[in-house]
């Protein structure tokens, strides 16, 4: 069982008049509650925060969607850039 949602579990008394197996399906409902909150905040950085609090899994390589890069693939092979003498 997650840690977090453990200790509130305690914290609140909600574990003492359950089954081991409701306990399980009420985490299984508090991380789904935890996701749909990520799902609404716009920032990497918000979802990050969130996830982190809870004790979930945090994404570590957030990739920006951007455009091709336009150019030269590398500086190696070019000619110089100098007058001819």
């Amino acid at each position: 069982m997650n840690e977090q949602i453990k200790a509130l579990m305690i914290k609140h008394g909600l574990h003492q008049y359950i089954s081991e197996d409701c306990q399980h399906r009420m985490e299984m409902l508090a991380e789904l509650l935890i996701q749909e909150c990520i799902n609404c905040c716009g920032a990497q950085a918000d979802k990050k925060n969130i996830r982190q609090r809870f004790g979930l899994p945090i994404e570590s390589n957030i990739k920006y969607p951007s455009v091709e890069p336009q150019g030269h693939h590398t500086q190696y092979g070019r000619r110089y850039d100098k007058p001819s003498v």
